[in-house]
């Protein structure tokens, strides 16, 4: 539970900056505990509710595993940070999220990770294939950026946000995944489901290419279709990931 330096954040913003940045650190924590993390690196973003386009991503240095909602910083949409704080971020994670927040209304949270699978499906020509059921359930809704090195180039996000368009996942080549959603449970089953897909064709590829089976056309449009209930699917499931949470990573409500 909130105290001290914790009860003090709590106390001067908003009960709804509150929840966010309690919803944005389980993100954190939920990340570390699948082994998604890249030491200090990648990124989730929540934007903060009010008219200013606030948003709060994590202090540079941090393990996500650590991440706590007192701990996360509030940031504008020109990277200057706006409440008091001793850390600071990392341009690179700025400039993806800074353009996903500005370009899309519905982009409350914006997850982006380094994963072995999610870059190595990343890096793959065809990208996601219908191999199992997850990527099956998701290929109508992945889009795909060129990698242009180091997310530190500010003219990038123009043609970042273009590519994402409407859909709520992307795979960044040669690069990593990134998931968008009105809530921190839609982004969180979002990028589940498609690091889950990833995974599940770098074991399938260890046949080869040829040794594979691609899952029916047909098969292929009716899970498209039935796809589009993630949204009372991440309802259920978020509850869940907070206890979860509770058990095994206490702390990041503080």
């Amino acid at each position: 539970m909130a105290d001290g330096a914790a009860g003090a954040m709590q106390a001067r913003v908003s009960a709804e900056e509150w929840r966010t940045r309690v919803d944005l650190a389980a993100l954190y924590r939920l990340v570390a505990l699948n082994g998604w993390d890249d030491m200090i690196f990648t990124h989730i973003s929540a934007r903060v509710p009010g008219p200013e386009h606030h948003f709060l991503i994590n202090p540079y240095g941090w393990y996500f595993e650590e991440m706590t909602a007192s701990s996360l910083v509030k940031v504008d949409l020109e990277g200057n940070i706006v409440d008091q704080t001793d850390s600071f971020i990392n341009p690179a994670g700025f400039t993806i999220h800074s353009a996903v927040h500005a370009a899309r209304e519905d982009a409350k949270f914006v997850m982006h990770l380094h994963t072995v699978a999610g870059v190595g499906v990343a890096a793959q020509k065809e990208g996601l294939l219908p191999l199992g059921q997850n990527a099956c359930l998701l290929q109508h809704q992945v889009a795909y950026h060129g990698y242009e090195g180091l997310a530190l180039n500010h003219e990038e996000r123009e043609r970042l946000v273009a590519d994402l368009g409407d859909k709520p996942l992307m795979l960044l080549r040669n690069h990593g995944t990134l998931a968008v959603g009105e809530t921190a449970a839609q982004a969180w089953v979002g990028m589940f489901f498609l690091e889950r897909a990833c995974a599940q064709q770098i074991a399938a590829l260890s046949a080869g290419r040829d040794g594979v089976l691609m899952a029916p056309d047909a098969a292929q449009a009716e899970t498209k279709e039935q796809g589009r209930g993630v949204g009372f699917i991440s309802a259920l499931a978020w509850p869940g990931a907070l206890r979860m949470l509770d058990r095994k990573s206490p702390g990041y409500d503080a």
